[in-house]
């Protein structure tokens, strides 16, 4: 009797989380030069590791390659702010199909983002039934999105680009899905026709489990300890200097690799389960990689947008006590907490811009114990904005800021300049995208194993590394970047990542939800303002621009963002100046925050110097503003104030007590808050007329300032940050002042 297959079957039974590992063997079977792709969840059954799946690959794919490099970036030095910010050529896009079992390129394309890369693979498409529990279908696309496709979302000119022609990434058009449902252990197939409930269920059976791996070379590091204490020496001055405040840099392991990449992957299954595992084998174009990652870039489904980034670890301990001990640190750990704080602000600002103004907000702030390490988790979520498509989302979440540093053109200029060659697989994602049903998931590609044939030989490439901020321990962070490369080190070559024995001691998977900061900015305490005030914000290549969008919007302004450092502009800046308050006319614009000194935006410092002098007008109508952090640097030194680094060093993602005078915008404040700081400059002697009212207890340096006469008014916290106490108090003052004439 034949069987009538339908678009969606459910298969009942005791199937556990080798069932996909068995199945997955007997279509390599089937069909040993198929393209594979899996994305597995393992370790405690939470609301991140509820299923595993299998995408059947269609005919269709399309292959990211870099461009022809026409003309090299320019002279770059990030450690001293000095960065290339001009285009990029187009990224090149290979639409190819199977034929007869051969790929061939059918069309070629060039876009000037991922976004639009993304955004142009729509049409190839199609609509399908979709499974009720994950709201998969076939018809959409999957695959891998490599690191240096950052060049195209927020990324600068790299100095150390992939080789022309390079694959950067692939993805599949699916025609199916085989899901396990752990909570469950049953199986979904979704749209698959072409193989029978009955072989799934033999196949689910056949075990596959036993994977012998044969003795290799061991890896080698391609840097000492030395030179990667050194690289984070350098990297920690560059932050005292104020060009960047964490840089999330990586180390890398090489060596010939004779096994098959799927031996590794099953080996890492059982000894290190993590909720975004990934298996991806394309033999066609000669690239492997395996994933053991714990960590999520985005998740979109049902109009809301998530991410569940990690920042904070600490490894295992020897007993249950030692454990205990090693996570009671990690909790307490100032700098382990400003790492992680920085990075929840930074995840608001790109959801930010792509979601429903005042919808974003952080929760679930958690530790994440895995078998080897205890991490700092958070969860960050908002509302898709109507006008927002899924390659927008996607496009300002990539690469996930846990893995480039803050803010991100300036960590990621500095990341090229050290690392000295493109990153691959690692830091990039694995997931599935349908912008048909507006559905997508990715993970952040760590514990990540980079399989590729150079020379006729498959290269095997492991990178780890971890954030460094200003009061990072050079030895420690090397330490910390050869004990995470560890496990995968072992799990592909049987040799650690060092010769010292490093591996972290291994543990039972568990969680532990933490106490949130909570706020007293609750938006309903404030009375509606007379009028719709007109923001223009000037974005200074910072990562919490659209926080401080979001907070102004929320009170009841209308925000538009303009930058501030140009890639390149043929307007002088007095013309750009004429024009946006032609264009715009504002009520008020707030100098944002951003990476090195004010001097380096040239827009920044003659708004300042217009206002202080007051030239900033339309008409008889005086223009307020505001200066927050470097905005506000840029106020004093147009002002004729010095600029030096602070006495007390950086604070980068940690609060401070803020006293304060009661005046300018601190009107209604408390006479004492906690603000969130981001800076390593501070502002070290008086001005012609701007006048101090705010200082930091115990310091009495400036953190805010006012001028007597004009709506000038100068912060050096950030107002608009997750840890700050009060600081929609200070936007709605300045907001209220924007609605008053001005004369």
């Amino acid at each position: 009797m034949i069987e009538t297959i339908s678009d969606i079957r459910v298969l009942e039974g005791d199937y556990d989380d080798q069932t996909l590992f068995n199945i997955q063997c007997q279509l390599r079977i089937r069909n040993p030069q198929q393209d594979e792709l899996m994305l597995i969840s393992g370790g405690p059954i939470n609301v991140r590791s509820k299923t595993s799946m299998i995408p059947m690959l269609g005919d269709t794919r399309v292959v990211f390659r870099q461009p022809k490099n026409e003309s090299q970036a320019t002279h770059q030095d990030p450690l001293e702010g000095i960065i290339d910010l001009s285009k990029n050529p187009p990224l090149t896009l290979e639409i190819q199909q199977r034929i007869s079992g051969q790929w061939s390129i059918k069309n070629i394309e060039s876009h000037h983002s991922l976004e639009q890369a993304l955004s142009s693979m729509k049409k190839l498409e199609t609509p399908a039934p979709c499974e009720p529990k994950t709201g998969l279908s076939s018809g959409g696309f999957v695959g891998i999105l490599g690191y240096d496709l950052g060049q195209w979302t927020t990324g600068p000119r790299l100095s150390n680009p992939p080789p022309s022609g390079e694959i950067l990434g692939v993805m599949w058009k699916t025609t199916g899905w085989i899901i396990h449902h752990r909570e469950t252990n049953s199986i979904s197939l979704v749209g698959i026709t072409n193989i029978s409930s009955t072989d799934i269920r033999r196949w689910a059976c056949i075990d596959h489990s036993s994977v012998e791996l044969t003795e290799s070379a061991p890896p080698v590091s391609i840097e000492t300890r030395t030179e990667h204490e050194i690289k984070t020496e350098e990297i920690i001055q560059a932050i005292k200097h104020g060009h960047v405040y964490q840089v999330n840099y990586g180390r890398r392991w090489e060596a010939p690799f004779e096994n098959d990449p799927w031996s590794v992957f099953s080996r890492l299954n059982k000894a290190n389960p993590a909720p975004y595992s990934s298996w991806m084998r394309s033999p066609s174009l000669k690239w492997s990689v395996v994933s053991a990652s714990p960590e999520q870039l985005l998740k979109v489904r049902d109009g809301k947008i998530s991410t569940s980034p990690i920042k904070g670890t600490s490894p295992r301990g020897e007993d249950s006590a030692e454990d205990a001990a090693k996570l009671e640190s990690l909790i307490r750990s100032k700098k382990d907490l400003a790492e992680h704080m920085m990075l929840v602000d930074l995840e608001r600002h790109d959801l930010s811009s792509v979601c429903e103004p005042g919808s974003v907000f952080w929760s679930n702030f958690r530790v994440e114990s895995h078998p080897n390490v205890h991490h700092l988790v958070s969860t960050v979520e908002g509302l898709v904005a109507k006008e927002s498509e899924l390659s927008d989302a996607i496009s300002s979440m990539f690469p996930g800021g846990s893995i480039t540093g803050c803010p991100k053109t300036m960590s990621m200029s500095i990341i090229d300049h050290l690392e000295g060659s493109p990153r691959g697989a690692w830091t990039g994602s694995i997931g599935h995208i349908n912008s048909t049903t507006g559905i997508a998931d990715l993970n952040i590609l760590i514990r990540t194993l980079d399989v590729r044939n150079k020379h006729s030989k498959n290269i095997g490439s492991v990178m780890a590394g971890g954030g460094i901020v200003h009061d990072s321990i050079p030895a420690v962070e090397v330490e910390e970047a050869e004990w995470k490369a560890d496990a995968i080190t072992r799990a592909t070559w049987g040799a650690p990542a060092y010769k010292d024995d490093l591996s972290p001691p291994t543990a039972e998977m568990g969680g532990l939800t933490l106490p949130m900061p909570s706020s007293n900015d609750m938006i309903a305490n404030f009375a509606p303002l007379p009028k719709t005030p007109k923001i223009v914000l000037v974005d200074n290549l910072d990562s919490f621009t659209f926080n401080i969008r979001d907070a102004m919007a929320a009170l009841g302004s209308q925000v538009e963002v303009v930058e501030g450092r140009p890639a390149s502009s043929a307007e002088d800046p007095q013309t750009w100046l004429k024009r946006i308050l032609s264009e715009h006319a504002p009520d008020g614009i707030v100098i944002g925050p951003g990476p090195s000194r004010p001097e380096a935006s040239e827009r920044t410092m003659l708004i300042a110097s217009n206002a202080l002098t007051d030239n900033l007008n339309i008409g008889n109508r005086r223009v307020p503003v505001l200066g927050i952090c470097l905005g506000h640097q840029a106020l004093c030194l147009a002002d004729g104030s010095r600029l030096e680094p602070s006495s007390e060093g950086p604070v980068h993602g940690s609060p401070s007590r803020i006293e304060n005078s009661g005046t300018g915008l601190f009107e209604n404040s408390d006479k004492t808050c906690t603000m969130m700081r981001y800076n390593s400059l501070t502002v070290v002697s008086d001005g012609r007329s701007m006048r101090p009212n705010a200082w930091e207890s115990g310091t009495n340096l400036v953190m805010g300032v006012e001028h007597p006469s004009l709506p000038i008014h100068g912060v050096q916290f950030h107002p608009e940050s997750a840890g700050s106490w009060g600081g929609s108090k200070i936007f709605y003052k300045f907001l209220e002042t924007c609605t008053r004439p001005q004369c």
